[in-house]
């Protein structure tokens, strides 16, 4: 959308703050189930099971008995798995979370300042034309 200083009308400003709010309506919702992601990663057929919390910090593993059969090496390597595994399910759940509420991830700063120029451009306007209203 390209704005027109001179043609903000009051339903613009509502229409852009209703959708604001239903932005941050979103936002806040994303954030709540964001806080409540739970990673699992398994390795060594299934006998290790890593959970991991919404920061990807791990906050289990349970190991089956059978697994302290397997070589030091052997066994480091299905746990660094299993961790890994748990952390990138964390990941995909908040990427899967963020884009089911059509949160854009990217950061386009020649946007950014492109809108800040409109912006400041309608504010301008908008204080002309309280200091002198058209058409008087």
């Amino acid at each position: 959308m390209v704005l027109d200083p001179g043609g903000i009308g009051p339903e613009d400003l509502e229409r852009v703050a209703r959708e604001a709010e239903q932005a941050l309506h979103r936002l806040a919702d994303v954030q709540e189930r964001l806080g409540e992601v739970r990673g699992t990663g398994t390795a060594a057929g299934g006998r290790i099971v890593v959970g991991a919390d919404a920061s990807g910090r791990i906050d289990s593993i349970k190991l089956d008995p059978r697994v302290m059969r397997m070589a030091s090496h052997e066994l480091a390597a299905e746990l660094l798995r299993a961790v890994n595994a748990a952390q990138d399910d964390c990941a995909r759940q908040a990427g899967d979370l963020i884009a089911e509420a059509g949160v854009d991830t990217t950061v386009d700063e020649a946007a950014f300042a492109a809108m800040e120029r409109r912006l400041e451009d309608a504010h301008a306007a908008f204080a002309r034309d309280l200091e002198h209203p058209p058409g008087r």
